[in-house]
C-alpha cells in the first residue's frame, strides 16, 4: 500500500506543480529548456504510473464499506463516457469547446465509477486520490483562466477523432487491457 500511495502522490504533486508553482516552473523550465523540462515531467509520471501499478498489484484487498448493487450498471455507462473525454483532452473537437476540462472530467468519471465496484482501502487510496487531485485541478484551473482566453477551436473530424479514440480503447480495455494492466479481467 505504501508504494501506491506514493505513486499516486508523486502523480498528483507532479500535475498540480504547474497550477500552484507556476512561476517556479517558468523559472525551471527557462532553466532546463522546454525539452528538458517535458522529459522531466514524463519521467516523473511515468515512475509514479509505475509505482501505482506495482502498489495496486501488490497491496492486500481489504474491504472498507459495502459495494451498491447498481455499481457495475453505473461502471458499464459512465467508463465509455469517461474515456471519451479523457481521448478528447487534445485537439480541437466540441468536447474541449463545451466541457473547457474534458480530460480532468474523464478523470473524475473514472475515479467516482470504480469506487463504485470497489471497496478495498486500496481503491480509496487510488481512485479517491486521483478523482479529488482531479476535481482541486478543475477548480484551480478554472479560477485562474476564467475569461482569459477564448473557447479553444472546434471540429466535427475531432470530435469524431475523439469519440473513436475513446471506444476504441473502451473496446481494448474490455477486452485485452484492463486484465493486463491490474490483474483484474474484465470479460
Amino acid at each position: 500500500m505504501i508504494l501506491l500511495t506514493l505513486g499516486g502522490v508523486l502523480f498528483t504533486l507532479t500535475h498540480l506543480y504547474p497550477c500552484f508553482a507556476a512561476q517556479h516552473r517558468a523559472r525551471l523550465r527557462e532553466r532546463l529548456g522546454e525539452n528538458r523540462y517535458k522529459g522531466l515531467f514524463s519521467l516523473l509520471v511515468f515512475v509514479a504510473i509505475g509505482g501505482i501499478l506495482a502498489g495496486w498489484r501488490s497491496a492486500s484487498p481489504m474491504p472498507l464499506y459495502f459495494l451498491p448493487v447498481w455499481g457495475p450498471t453505473l461502471v458499464m455507462g459512465i467508463m465509455p463516457i469517461a474515456l471519451v473525454l479523457l481521448c478528447a483532452g487534445q485537439g480541437a473537437n466540441h468536447f474541449r469547446r463545451w466541457l473547457v476540462h474534458p480530460q480532468l472530467l474523464g478523470v473524475l468519471l473514472w475515479s467516482g465509477a470504480h469506487l463504485a465496484v470497489n471497496s478495498e482501502a486500496r481503491s480509496l487510496v487510488l481512485f479517491g486520490g486521483l478523482g479529488l487531485w482531479a476535481l482541486i485541478s478543475i477548480v484551480w484551473i478554472s479560477m485562474r483562466e476564467w475569461g482569459r482566453h477564448p473557447r479553444a477551436a472546434a471540429t466535427w473530424q475531432g470530435t469524431g477523432i475523439s469519440l473513436g479514440a475513446g471506444l476504441a480503447l473502451t473496446a481494448l480495455l474490455i477486452f485485452w487491457g484492463h486484465g493486463w494492466l491490474t490483474g483484474i479481467p474484465l470479460h
